[in-house]
């Protein structure tokens, strides 16, 4: 019941801290019988959520760290929405070790009953687009399970998930799923020699893993790949007759600009170092005076003139009681949210966007609970406190589109009132393009 209660809840407040979660060959998972789903990991929680929110209503377990299961309460919710605890060294030393025992029973018990496990292959939750050494354990898992099931049908799906910047509110995820690898195609080689076959599983594994997620080879140049999809994504897509809506294109393309980055870095290292010197300087200015990068480009900035602008604030004029009824209805929550998260993460973001999402489904759910009895409390009757919760629920999501609308205008406002800047930004932005194709 809790975990029904969970999801239900999840499926509304997943769509809006993301602006949209897409996958590719979801149904690689969702196939009938066991599966072992391999991926990285680099935002804690949030990224076995967002793949039971895609998969639903397919159930997935997941492995996470034990040491999060303190006792009582916590570790029962836990076990509750479909988590098993795994034992690392650094989390509770060989005795910590000694219950993974338990542990790999549970799991071979669960694909027994055609479950679907993830494992986070690289052992580690760290906040990087790139694919960290894989783990000796999960081959251990895999053939353990293989073993215990007798069954040719387990199989390996490797996930790579690609966030465009995984802790910014209204940002994207792409679940990358790749082909099926059949445990039977080993066992021929794991019935001779175990610990060669765990290596040569790792060695069939990692590359079909890596060639999922944008893999920058330098954690020196992660700004540069940023910096590089805000200046050209836009345009590429346009320039390959791509689908802007569509996250696997996005995906094609930031890996584009991440191997050209990537092949750079080893012939021409002087020339990429100047390119990410002068597109964080250009990052930087357009922040300071509140702008994006789409307003300095001529290919998608022809609509910022005056005329335009003026409808702009016509239309921000006109929809703002709508605006200010979400943002009324909706502050106190939104606020607290923000609060907490910040004294709860304040140095691991990984779980900056866990706990968020985490602290909102109550705080949110308390804020209209609170707005429906007060109204009720008034009108002793259920219509017009439901008709509240609704107009401000409403409000509330067209204030997603309210917001950014309005820094765009914003930033309209701010060009057109100061050419030279304009121009000042024009000219930067011309030089790293410039830059980039010399690469």
């Amino acid at each position: 019941m809790i975990k029904l209660i969970i999801k239900i809840w999840i499926s509304f407040l997943v769509p809006t801290f993301y602006k949209r979660i897409q996958a590719k060959n979801i149904k690689n998972i969702t196939v009938k019988g066991p599966v072992i789903i391999a991926m990285n990991h680099p935002n804690a929680f949030t990224d076995p959520t967002l793949i039971n929110f895609l998969t639903h209503p397919t159930n997935l377990k997941y492995l996470a760290r034990g040491d999060a299961f303190k006792p009582g309460i916590v570790s029962w919710l836990l076990e509750q929405i479909g988590i098993v605890p795994i034992f690392r060294i650094q989390d509770g030393g060989k005795e910590g070790l000694k219950k993974n025992d338990e542990t790999y029973k549970r799991v071979n018990q669960l694909l027994k009953k055609n479950n679907k496990l993830i494992v986070f292959a690289e052992g580690l939750c760290v906040q990087e687009r790139r694919l960290r050494p894989l783990k000796k354990g999960v081959p251990r898992m895999v053939f353990g399970a293989y073993d215990f099931l007798k069954t040719e049908n387990l199989i390996v799906v490797p996930v790579g998930i690609n966030y465009s910047n995984p802790n910014k509110f209204r940002s994207t995820v792409f679940y990358n799923v790749g082909g099926p690898i059949l445990v039977k195609d080993f066992i021929d080689d794991y019935t001779q020699n175990p610990a060669r076959t765990y290596n040569k599983f790792i060695q069939v594994l990692e590359p079909k893993m890596k060639e999922l997620i944008t893999h920058i080879n330098s954690k020196e140049y992660d700004d540069v790949v940023f910096n590089a999809e805000e200046l050209f994504k836009k345009d590429r897509l346009s320039q390959q007759h791509l689908n802007y809506k569509n996250l696997e294109h996005h995906f094609l393309v930031t890996q584009q600009l991440t191997q050209t980055i990537n092949k750079a870095e080893i012939s021409n290292k002087e020339l990429l170092d100047e390119f990410k010197n002068k597109s964080n300087t250009y990052f930087s200015q357009l922040k300071k005076h509140g702008l994006k990068d789409w307003l300095i480009n001529p290919n998608q900035n022809k609509r910022v003139t005056p005329i335009f602008l003026f409808l702009r604030i016509i239309t921000l004029i006109i929809f703002s009681p709508i605006y200010l009824v979400g943002l009324t209805g909706n502050y106190l929550p939104f606020f607290l949210t923000q609060f907490i998260t910040k004294k709860i993460v304040k140095n691991g973001k990984e779980f900056y966007s866990s706990v968020i999402m985490a602290t909102s489904m109550i705080l949110f759910l308390i804020n209209y609970l609170l707005w429906f009895f007060i109204s009720y409390a008034f009108a002793n009757t259920l219509f017009y406190p439901l008709a509240i919760c609704s107009i401000i629920g409403l409000s509330a999501w067209f204030s997603l589109y309210y917001q950014p609308f309005y820094k765009k205008t914003m930033g309209m406002a701010v060009l057109l009132k100061n050419k030279a800047l304009k121009s000042s930004l024009l000219q930067s932005r011309n030089e790293l393009l410039f830059l980039f194709n010399k690469f």
